[in-house]
């Protein structure tokens, strides 16, 4: 190889080929495609059980209130103003002291959970709220919450008298 201006040899610099390049680009979006329905079952799956885990959370912080303060603590889905409650349960979830349902103040309020964008959550009692006494008990009977996301298998979660929430192992219908 002749020299170059620095004395040094030159060296051939190989790249790829415009027909290499394309088969990677192929082989890389073949595969994109392939496992890009996994990926969304994986988002939809991972709403579902941060919905869950934000149902345990609220009703966890409501009984743990109501029992440390021997004072009715709720939960219910909450209205953008946080002073009322609503029928969905897809909403924010507001923790608070009493039981009222309407004009909540500001000062009762222990904590908001936001609600998760992708998943809807019913209620089968059609309850406006769900309220601990100091023992930690809830009033009524068991109620079931259904948690959704399109396209995805649902989860149940169990309200027990007592007070307890556990996921059923049979799906939801969705």
């Amino acid at each position: 190889m002749p020299p170059n201006n620095n004395g040094l040899p030159l060296t051939r610099i190989q790249g790829f080929t415009l027909i290499e390049l394309v088969i990677a680009l192929l082989l890389i979006s073949a595969l994109a495609a392939w496992g890009m329905p996994n990926f969304q079952a994986l988002g939809r799956s991972t709403a579902i059980t941060a919905d869950i885990n934000r149902l345990q959370s609220a009703f966890s912080l409501a009984r743990n209130t109501a029992i440390t303060q021997r004072k009715t603590a709720t939960v219910c889905p909450t209205n953008r103003q946080r002073n009322a409650c609503t029928n969905d349960w897809s909403n924010a979830l507001l923790v608070f002291k009493g039981e009222a349902i309407n004009q909540i103040t500001s000062n009762d309020v222990i904590r908001v959970f936001p609600a998760e964008k992708t998943t809807t959550v019913t209620y089968n009692r059609s309850w406006r709220r769900v309220s601990y006494s100091s023992l930690g008990h809830t009033d009524g009977f068991n109620g079931h919450f259904y948690v959704c996301a399109a396209d995805a298998p649902g989860k149940v979660l169990v309200l027990s008298r007592l007070g307890r929430l556990r996921i059923d192992e049979t799906p939801a219908d969705c």
